[in-house]
C-alpha cells in the first residue's frame, strides 16, 4: 500500500472530536455519517485494506473455545453504526462511574480494564483513551493474533495514548492467566455472534470473570437470548434461553451447565407451520442496550415453518467446543400424516392429509408414502373436486392455517351430495373396482399402430356443437374476436406460454363426460378403474414479427428413468389443423426405445431434456376439430410453430389409475 500522505492522517484532536461527537449521537444514521471517514483514517494509519478484492479469511484462528475471527473480519465489525455506538456508549459511562468513585481525596487509583479480543484497532475502547488521565485509566490489552496487536500499537503511538496501557498481551483469552492478585474493575469483550454462535464469547466470559474485583463489572453487562413461536401475525413469547452475566459466567466456570439448557412447553395453536424466532438483546451497562434487531448482533434468528403438536416441549442445549451453538429440539413434530379417511378438510377424503403434505414438503420432516399410488390419488381428489392439479397445489401450499383451507374450500360450492360422490368415487378407485367386460372401441388396426407407434388419432370423439361451444369458451375468456386477428395476442397475463389457465366451465366439463373419450382410455389401460384430470385449454395463433411461439417445445412430461412405466397423455382438436397450424407433434415409436436410450445417455435428466431435436425424426401430427391424439407418455412431444393463418386450439385430457 502507498505511504499515508501527511494531510490524509488522522490525528489526535480528530479522534477526540469523533469520540465526544459518537458518545452524543442518538442514532444509528448519526453514527455511520460519524465513523466512515474515522474508520477509514485506521485503516490508511495501519495499512488494512478493509474489504480486499479477493478475502478467503484464512487469518482466522479455529479454537478449542469457538473461532477467533481474522484481523480484517474484527475491523469490519466497526461498520456496524449502532453496535459501536451503544458499546462506545456503554463503556465510556463505565469507565465513569468508576474514576468518580476512584478518584477521591482519601484514595485514588486508576480504573483497571482488561480488554479481550481487540482486533487490530481496540475499537470499542481507542477513541475513548483520550478522554482519560493515565492517572484514571489503566488498560490490558489482549488478543490472539500478533498482526492484530501490532497494528493496535501503532495506533497508540500515533495517538500517543499508551501510556494508558498497562500491559499487551498476544494470547488465547481463554487460557490467559494474568499476573498473580491482579484484579480487574471492568473487563470487555465482544466475541460474539447472534445467539452465542460460533465465536468464543461464553468461554471468554466463563474464564475472564475470576479476575474481576469484587465490584468488577463485565462489559457487556448481560447477554439475553430468548425463544417465541410467530404464527398467523400472531406471537407468544416463550421467554428466556439463557442469560450471560457475571452471575451466570462464575456458575459456568464451577460446572453448573444446566445454565445452558432450557425447555418450553408450547402454546395451542391452529393447526399449521410456525416459526420459531429466536431473539439476543444486549445491555453494555445500565441503560446502554442493543434491543431485537438494531444491529448485526442481534438479528432475529428463525427456525422456520415448524409442524410441532401443541403441548409439546422445546428443548434447547448450548454445545461449547469449536463451534458454540444452540441445538434446537421439539418433542413431538407433525410425524406423522392423517389417515386419507381425516376429513377435517370440508368432509373430502383424503384432502386435508394432501394439505398436510404439501405444507410440509421441502422440510426436514419430508413425509412417507410419496410413492406413485399416492401422488395418484393426490391428483385425483383435485381432480374429481374440479380444481386442477396446479391451481390445487398451489393454494394447498399458500392456504397455511386449516381455517384458510376452508375458506378457500367453500368457494368450490359443493353440495354435500358433490362430495359423498367424490369421496364414494375415491374409494371406488382405490379398491379397484371395475367392471369385468372392457370397452372395445378400438380396432385391431388401431391397436396395432398404437403398440407400434406409441399414438393413436381417434376422430369425431367430440361433435362439431361441443368444438364449437369449446371454441366460444376461449374467444371469451381472451375477450378475443375470431374474425378480427389484432385481437388474439393479448394473453400472457391469462396464460402460461401457449396454455390458458381454464380449468372448469360447463362446456369442458361436459367434454370430458363423453363416453367414447374414457372407452379409449379405458381399453389402453385395460382397465376401468381411472380418474380423468381436470387440466387446461391451450391457444396458439400464428407467430407474427412481434409475436413468437414461446412453447411448449419437444419434452417428456415423466421422470426419465429407466424403466419408463406406460401411461398416457391426450389432447382434442377443437379446431381443424394443418401439419403448419401449431400442430401437435411427437417422435413416434419412441416408446420402444427409450429404456435403451435412457441407459446409454450417461446424462443428468436436465441435459437429455435439451436435445437438439432437428436430428430427431419428429412429426407434426394434422387433425380435424373433435379428434382425440392421444399417446404414450413415452414419446417426447410438443406444439409447434402457427405459421398458418388461423389460431390452433386445443382441450387438454387424461386418466389414470390410482394404484
Amino acid at each position: 500500500m502507498l505511504p499515508v500522505s501527511p494531510h490524509n492522517t488522522l490525528h489526535t484532536a480528530e479522534l477526540v472530536s469523533f469520540a465526544k461527537a459518537i458518545l452524543q449521537a442518538d442514532s444509528a444514521g448519526v453514527a455511520k455519517q460519524l465513523l466512515d471517514p474515522v474508520l477509514h483514517g485506521l485503516c490508511q494509519l495501519t495499512e488494512l485494506e478493509l474489504h480486499p478484492a479477493i478475502f478467503r479469511d484464512t487469518e482466522a484462528t479455529d479454537t478449542a473455545n469457538g473461532k477467533a475471527v481474522s484481523p480484517i473480519t474484527a475491523a469490519q465489525c466497526a461498520e456496524d453504526p449502532e453496535r459501536s455506538r451503544v458499546f462506545m456508549q456503554g463503556l465510556y459511562q463505565a469507565i465513569t462511574d468508576r474514576v468518580s468513585r476512584y478518584n477521591t481525596a482519601e484514595n485514588s487509583r486508576p480504573v483497571q480494564l482488561l480488554y479481550a479480543g481487540t482486533g487490530p484497532f481496540g475499537w470499542l475502547l481507542l477513541p475513548l483513551l483520550p478522554l482519560f488521565s493515565p492517572a484514571q485509566l489503566q488498560v490490558t490489552l489482549l488478543d490472539i493474533h500478533p498482526q492484530s496487536m501490532h497494528r493496535l500499537t501503532m495506533l497508540l503511538q500515533h495517538f500517543n495514548v499508551a501510556d494508558r496501557i498497562a500491559m499487551q498481551v498476544v494470547a488465547d483469552a481463554t487460557q490467559w492467566q494474568p499476573l498473580p492478585e491482579q484484579r480487574f474493575d471492568l473487563i470487555l469483550s465482544e466475541t460474539m455472534k447472534h445467539m452465542l454462535q460460533q465465536e468464543p464469547q461464553v468461554a471468554i466470559f466463563s474464564h475472564l470473570q475470576q479476575f474481576l474485583a469484587p465490584d468488577g463489572d463485565l462489559i457487556p453487562q448481560q447477554i439475553i437470548l430468548s425463544a417465541a413461536l410467530r404464527w398467523a401475525q400472531q406471537q407468544h413469547r416463550l421467554g428466556e434461553i439463557f442469560s450471560l452475566n457475571r452471575r451466570s459466567a462464575t456458575r459456568l466456570a464451577a460446572g453448573d451447565t444446566q445454565l445452558l439448557q432450557a425447555q418450553f412447553t408450547l402454546p395451542d395453536f391452529e393447526a399449521g407451520p410456525v416459526d420459531l424466532a429466536l431473539d439476543t438483546e444486549i445491555v453494555i451497562y445500565s441503560e446502554h442496550r442493543l434491543q431485537q434487531n438494531q444491529c448485526q448482533l442481534t438479528l432475529t434468528q428463525y427456525k422456520k415453518a415448524l409442524y410441532p403438536e401443541p403441548g409439546s416441549v422445546l428443548y434447547c442445549n448450548y454445545v461449547q467446543g469449536t463451534y458454540p451453538d444452540w441445538h434446537i429440539n421439539i418433542t413431538r413434530l407433525q410425524q406423522t400424516l392423517a389417515p386419507s379417511d381425516d376429513l377435517r378438510a370440508g368432509g373430502i377424503f383424503h384432502l386435508y392429509r394432501l394439505w398436510q403434505k404439501n405444507q410440509q414438503s421441502g422440510s426436514h420432516q419430508r413425509q412417507e408414502n410419496t410413492h406413485e399410488q399416492e401422488w395418484s390419488l393426490d391428483k385425483a381428489v383435485l381432480d374429481l373436486c374440479g380444481i386442477g392439479l396446479e391451481p390445487g397445489m398451489q393454494q394447498l401450499h399458500r392456504h397455511q392455517r386449516l381455517s384458510e383451507l376452508l375458506n378457500w374450500i367453500n368457494t368450490w360450492q359443493l353440495s354435500e351430495d358433490d362430495k359423498q360422490h367424490i369421496n364414494q368415487r375415491l374409494q371406488q378407485l382405490l379398491r379397484q373396482q371395475h367392471d369385468t367386460e372392457l370397452p372395445q372401441v378400438l380396432s385391431a388396426e388401431q391397436l396395432a399402430f398404437w403398440q407400434q407407434q406409441g399414438y393413436l388419432v381417434i376422430p369425431n370423439v367430440l361433435s362439431a356443437e361441443q368444438c364449437a361451444q369449446s371454441r366460444d369458451v376461449i374467444w371469451q375468456y381472451l375477450e378475443a374476436d375470431p374474425e378480427k386477428p389484432d385481437t388474439w395476442y393479448n394473453f400472457s397475463e391469462k396464460a402460461q406460454k401457449i396454455m390458458l389457465q381454464i380449468y372448469r366451465h360447463p362446456v369442458l366439463d361436459n367434454n370430458r363426460q363423453t363416453p367414447l373419450l374414457r372407452q379409449i382410455f379405458e381399453q389402453l389401460w385395460q382397465r376401468t378403474d381411472l380418474a380423468m384430470s381436470t387440466d387446461r385449454v391451450s391457444f396458439n395463433p400464428p407467430q407474427t414479427p412481434l409475436w413468437q411461439f414461446p412453447g411448449p417445445d419437444m419434452h417428456w412430461d415423466v421422470m426419465l428413468k429407466s424403466p419408463v412405466p406406460f401411461g398416457t397423455q391426450g389432447l382434442i382438436y377443437l379446431t381443424d389443423t394443418t401439419e403448419q397450424q401449431g400442430a401437435f407433434c411427437c417422435v413416434p415409436g419412441f416408446h420402444l426405445q427409450i429404456d435403451n436410450w435412457i441407459n446409454a445417455q450417461n446424462k443428468t435428466e436436465f441435459e437429455m431434456q435439451q436435445q437438439d431435436w432437428s436430428a430427431w425424426p419428429v412429426k407434426a401430427i394434422a387433425a380435424k376439430a373433435g379428434d382425440l391424439i392421444i399417446w404414450h407418455q413415452a414419446l417426447p412431444h410438443g406444439a409447434s410453430v402457427n405459421r398458418a393463418a388461423k389460431p390452433r386450439m386445443v382441450q387438454y385430457v387424461n386418466t389414470y389409475p390410482l394404484q
